[in-house]
């Protein structure tokens, strides 16, 4: 499929009375990506393509709910849905790899008139700043409301990502995407960038150096950031924006350094500036296993 074709495998989601629920799209044999966020706590849910209405079935929901009191739902907000009925639709393919920081992307999915009323199809051009708190950031775009589970693909009109959300909920401009490395687990498929350790996501890695009590105060997170860009050349460093939530702040870093033009070398770094703040800890003996690295060298 091309970039040109690409829009044909997007389609939207209704809840149980028919409202307008956000986007998805097909990637074949029925099988349909959104965000959790757009079909949590729905009693049914319906995908609409080219008219027709086909039932659903949520399949997963990573994470399954938001935690009270959280202002998104967390990463990797992805669901994954069954929809027999779109067996023969037009389907979009995956990319070999997660977008570049700078690239540009196309998004296709539905939307809600806020005139009328009605929903039809809305596409936007965004530009990849790069990681942040809750997934790729990106900019020099609208994502208005509706667009949240639609595909964003490259060029040659393979999906690398996953609309999330605008930045501001009361512009349309900018906002998140969730990476295709996010994606690619929940669907059993292999990660996306060779050079990467495999099975290695941002998530994973925040959750174990979660575990470290000392890297849920905010001056450490911070000091091992300097520690990561320390071990890195000069002016290869990671930049990642401050969040006050420590596992967010925490999955940022992580994914600095997964989308690090070395990520080997910046994932060898953060592992190590971990345990230079900490000492030794099973979590960090558990990432080490994961990145094939000892933490204590």
């Amino acid at each position: 499929m091309t970039a040109q074709g690409a829009p044909a495998a997007a389609l939207w989601l209704a809840g149980p009375e028919g409202e307008f629920l956000g986007s998805g799209f097909h990637l074949g044999g029925g099988r349909v990506v959104s965000c959790a966020h757009v079909v949590a706590g729905q009693s049914s849910v319906t995908a609409r393509h080219s008219g027709a209405a086909h039932p659903a079935r949520v399949v997963l929901l990573a994470p399954p709910e938001r935690p009270p009191g959280a202002a998104v739902h967390p990463p990797p907000d992805l669901a994954v849905l069954a929809v027999p009925g779109l067996a023969g639709a037009p389907a979009v393919p995956l990319a070999d790899r997660d977008v570049a920081n700078g690239a540009a992307v196309l998004v296709h999915g539905f939307a809600e008139n806020t005139l009328t009323r009605e929903v039809g199809p809305e596409s936007a051009q965004l530009t990849v700043a790069g990681p942040s708190g809750i997934g790729l950031r990106v900019q020099l775009g609208s994502i208005p409301f509706g667009l949240s589970g639609s595909m964003a693909i490259d060029g040659h009109g393979r999906v690398v990502g996953v609309v999330k959300a605008t930045a501001d909920s009361r512009t349309t401009m900018g906002g998140w995407l969730t990476p295709l490395s996010e994606l690619l687990p929940l669907l059993g498929e292999r990660s996306p960038a060779p050079e990467r350790p495999r099975s290695v996501t941002a998530m994973t890695c925040a959750r174990l150096l979660a575990e470290l009590p000392l890297l849920q105060d905010p001056p450490a997170r911070l000091e091992l950031i300097q520690m990561v860009n320390d071990r890195l050349d000069p002016g290869a460093g990671i930049k990642v924006p401050y969040h006050g939530h420590a596992f967010l702040h925490l999955r940022g870093i992580a994914a600095a350094c997964l989308n690090h033009r070395d990520p080997t070398t910046a994932l060898h770094a953060l592992l190590e500036g971990a345990f230079a703040l900490s000492g030794p800890h099973r979590a960090l003996d558990d990432l080490g296993r994961l990145l094939h690295i000892d933490p204590e060298g």
